[in-house]
């Protein structure tokens, strides 16, 4: 269904003052949680390298151990996780963004689970702020979540009980102004639970039905009625809460399979996908309501089926495209008002990262570790292909001039052109 045309409008400009905003800083910080600000995935008008040599990178750092966390970039700092599971340790470390130096890290003894061969013991991604750095983690014994201040210095740890989950753990928290938003839906107790930054302290709880075990990162949006947070699940569909309280605003139980993309904007409508690894996916877009003062279940805008949505990789919205990279490598743009396919192409390979879009190009990095630059448009092009060298299923973070790939074991940076800006 067409949104009103005043009100798609608005939505496209609303769009595009955004990226503005992101462009117009040089620094383009923070990079604070996984794929960047709100989990939208823009990197700015920054040009970078379509396709490169091993001699062109910055820098590049080794990581301890292995794993999937993407790289998270703040105030300079790159900061992600790893795993030794040999050794039965994990780390979180923090590297400068200017020449890849350690600057410290921090070691987290734990029990180390069997997981998918496609996952890792360290596939949740850092998030930070400007007090400290959060990461959560898990094996069957629990669900913990911990914090350092900036410079490295525990801060604070939170057990929040038994874990269940036949593929391992791989879900990662986002900052809410003073609170930490951890979501916990597994196939155990599943909750929803939002601790304060400073001290751990939890402020309050909503319990969820459980389901198959999802791994989606909870979505931050500044709404009309005030502060919503957005998750996506197998038992819930797509729900919108008041981040203040706790409070159910409303549901669309809409998503049949397993939620590992996460939530995201398309204008007023939000984007959830379920799937599993036989590619029956699913992909709904419901309108946000309006409001809030009672639950209500939002209006599905459009859905689409197991051929065009993606089950890993997160979509990503730019202006009036929604770009849907498939894991088996098929890209689809699709109208981000009415899902209308505009075109399709395959890149090839198979993907768990999720795109991002920086300079007129839409980037993402194949399981193989090949990362790929498409045009950023309404026709499909390939403009480059890069070997990275190793197994890669991060996504790439960009911030201060530099488009940092986190690989299975290092770290890899990469600098923009001189000149900028896009035609």
């Amino acid at each position: 269904m067409p949104l009103p045309g005043i009100i798609w409008i608005a939505a496209l400009l609303a769009a595009a003052c955004g990226r503005t905003a992101i462009a117009d800083d040089e620094a383009l910080e923070p990079w604070p949680r996984w794929r960047g600000v709100a989990g939208a995935g823009l990197g700015g008008d920054r040009q970078f390298p379509l396709e490169w040599k091993d001699d062109a990178w910055a820098w590049t750092a080794a990581l301890p151990g292995s794993g999937h966390a993407s790289p998270v970039i703040h105030d300079g700092r790159i900061f992600t996780a790893s795993a030794d599971e040999a050794a039965g340790r994990r780390f979180v470390t923090c590297h400068s963004l200017a020449d890849g130096s350690l600057v410290w890290s921090r070691e987290i003894p734990g029990p180390i689970d069997r997981h998918h061969a496609q996952n890792s013991s360290a596939s949740g991604s850092v998030a930070v702020d400007d007090a400290g750095v959060y990461w959560m983690w898990a094996a069957q014994d629990g669900l913990r979540v911990e914090a350092w201040t900036l410079d490295g210095r525990p801060k604070w740890h939170v057990d929040l009980g038994p874990y269940a989950g036949e593929h391992g753990f791989g879900g990662s928290a986002t900052v809410c102004g003073d609170l930490l938003i951890v979501p916990n839906d597994q196939e155990g107790e599943s909750f929803v639970v939002a601790l304060e930054t400073a001290g751990g302290r939890e402020r309050w709880r909503l319990p969820r039905e459980s389901g198959k075990a999802g791994y989606a990162t909870p979505l931050v949006i500044e709404a009309a009625a005030g502060r919503q947070l957005v998750l996506t699940s197998n038992a819930h569909g797509i729900t919108g809460i008041d981040a203040a309280t706790g409070r159910v605003l409303w549901e669309s139980r809409c998503l049949p399979k397993r939620a590992v993309s996460s939530p995201v904007v398309a204008g007023p409508l939000v984007i959830g996908t379920s799937g599993d690894g036989g590619g029956d996916n699913t992909l709904v877009a419901v309108r946000m309501p309006e409001g809030g003062a009672a639950t209500v279940e939002p209006e599905t805008v459009f859905s689409l089926d197991r051929s065009i949505a993606p089950y890993v990789p997160t979509p990503l919205c730019v202006g009036p495209r929604l770009y849907l990279w498939g894991d088996r490598g098929v890209v689809t743009c699709v109208d981000a008002h009415s899902g209308a396919v505009r075109w399709r192409g395959r890149v090839g390979g198979t993907f768990s990262a999720s795109p991002i879009a920086v300079g007129g190009t839409i980037r993402n990095v194949s399981a193989d570790g090949e990362a790929v630059a498409i045009a950023d448009g309404d026709s499909f092009e390939v403009l480059g292909r890069t070997a990275l060298g190793e197994e890669c299923r991060a996504t790439p973070a960009v911030a201060g001039g530099r488009m940092v790939f986190r690989t299975t074991g290092r770290l890899l940076a990469l600098d923009a052109a001189e000149a900028n800006h896009p035609k």
